[in-house]
């Protein structure tokens, strides 16, 4: 009686659609592994794309080089030298890069010759960057606990004059990444050191509210959902959190691997990537099924450290620059973007 019993179960088994029980496909895909010369060491900080020329640019701050690279053809186009590249704005129509320098400048390149055009003066520990389309104003964190002061500036430059326009103090000595509307006037600042939200009119150059966070903290980069009215605020404690964009109220916390240091939110296809460099490396993504309900489609391990990644949307490309190793060069790994939820 229990080989027919078994027989059965096996035979009810062997009906199952092919691939029932197999894991879910990957969210994203690798398709290419690049290195980067041996002269590129220690880690990325920040990197920009020109999806249209397939170009990165990529910030090795302890190499002291803007790396301009080719992730089609894989090869390196140009290092350009810098005392500590941090942030990257690219304007093809203006056919200009803006780079933030840790030494205190904002550096304007021509984006076609790589030579240098200006330097505008900030304080020290000039780090992250931001591009409001709208205004054609850039927006530049700098100052703070390395410039001896217990506030920071977000110092603020008109791209096409080049010329800087405004300065924005905010309290805390230690500002991460923005989040910035495509739709409309407000730039969201991870104010890191009080574990805060400070909300700037982009119009104006006022901060308009603080939003205190309580469910996470270490808050590191941000970006928005406009047509939900959500705000997902990547924190190195506590997780993925997303907020009430309207009201800063705290909804909930997804969770996420460890040292995050980048998000992007894919509108067309409702995804989030968050990536981050503790453990193996990794890259989470989630759907965002509506403003309340988020599913996570899968993590991706990519290498030890590797942080520094970038949606490349336009191409259906998401790409990861992973530091050097004792036995390894850097490289720019070039993933593919499954199509299926």
């Amino acid at each position: 009686m229990k080989h027919k019993i078994l027989s059965f179960i096996l035979g009810f088994a062997g009906l199952a659609p092919l691939g029932a029980w197999a894991a879910p496909p990957a969210p994203l895909v690798l398709v290419h592994r690049y290195d980067l010369p041996a002269s590129i060491k220690g880690h990325f900080d920040h990197f920009e794309l020109d999806p249209a020329g397939k170009r990165l640019f990529g910030t090795a701050v302890d190499s002291h080089y803007l790396v301009v690279f080719n992730f089609g053809t894989g090869k390196v186009i140009k290092l350009i030298p810098l005392e500590i590249p941090r942030g990257v704005v690219y304007r093809a129509d203006l056919e200009r890069l803006y780079v933030t320098d840790g030494a205190g400048w904002l550096r304007i390149y021509d984006s076609r010759t790589y030579m240098l055009l200006k330097s505008l003066k900030m304080e020290v520990d000039a780090d992250p960057i931001a591009y409001d389309p709208d205004t054609g104003r850039i927006f530049a964190v700098n100052g703070g606990e390395k410039a001896g002061h217990p506030y920071s500036h977000v110092t603020v430059f008109d791209s096409v004059n080049e010329r800087q326009i405004g300065n924005v103090e905010l309290p805390g000595n230690d500002l991460e990444d923005f989040g910035i509307e495509d739709h409309g006037s407000r730039l969201f600042v991870n104010d890191e050191a009080l574990n805060q939200i400070d909300v700037i009119n982009m119009r104006t150059l006022k901060p308009t509210t603080v939003w205190t966070l309580t469910l996470a903290s270490e808050n590191f980069g941000a970006a928005i959902d406009e047509r939900t009215h959500r705000l997902f605020v990547a924190c190195r404690k506590g997780g993925l959190l997303v907020l009430d964009s309207d009201t800063g109220r705290q909804l909930q916390t997804l969770p996420i691997g460890g040292d995050t240091d980048y998000i992007a939110f894919d509108a067309a296809s409702r995804r989030i990537y968050v990536s981050g460099g503790s453990g193996h490396g990794w890259v989470d993504v989630y759907k965002e099924e509506d403003a309340n309900h988020y599913r996570l489609l899968g993590e991706v391990t990519t290498e030890p450290h590797a942080a520094t990644s970038h949606l490349a949307a336009p191409l259906g490309e998401y790409i990861v620059m992973t530091p050097s190793a004792p036995s390894a060069p850097a490289q720019v790994w070039v993933y593919k973007i499954a199509s299926a939820d």
